[in-house]
């Protein structure tokens, strides 16, 4: 990952509070807890550890984003485009759920290009497959707003 995209992610905005994971909280949540740590740190590696080698990750709405991506150079190809969406970018974690087969993360969204800015919470949900992340649904909890800060213009 670009040192310019890792400093987008999260040098601007303040982290709100998480509740900290327990040992009473699903592996699977501890899991995508890891691999969202990675994703913020620029560890590629970290990250797809824990996604399946053939995962689908599906963007919904009307937006340059949208769409589904198979395998990691799709997903990677959707985080490229993520990256030349925004100036800067942050998705902190608010909490983390997980049972055998999902977990989901709830996120706080702030992003922001030039003098146009998004706020938002978003949930990703990920079916869990032989121990790993196999296909994840991002929804932005504001469709409306995701897609008109995401739109072509």
């Amino acid at each position: 990952m670009s040192t310019g995209y890792a400093s987008a992610l999260a040098a601007e905005h303040d982290a709100p509070p998480m509740r900290p994971l327990t040992d009473k909280d699903h592996p699977n949540a501890h899991m995508l807890y890891a691999a969202h740590k990675a994703f913020q740190n620029g560890d590629l590696d970290g990250l797809f550890a824990h996604i399946a080698e053939d995962a689908v990750w599906h963007m919904p709405g009307e937006n340059v984003l949208a769409g589904s991506y198979k395998g990691h150079a799709e997903i990677m190809r959707n985080f490229g485009m993520l990256q030349e969406a925004v100036d800067a970018y942050w998705a902190h974690p608010l909490d983390y759920y997980g049972s055998d087969d999902h977990v989901t993360l709830i996120a706080e969204v702030h992003a922001r290009k030039g003098e146009k800015e998004l706020h938002t919470k978003e949930a990703m949900t990920w079916r869990v497959e032989d121990g790993q992340l196999k296909e994840c649904w991002h929804l932005c909890l504001e469709p409306e707003k995701w897609d008109a800060f995401f739109s072509a213009d």
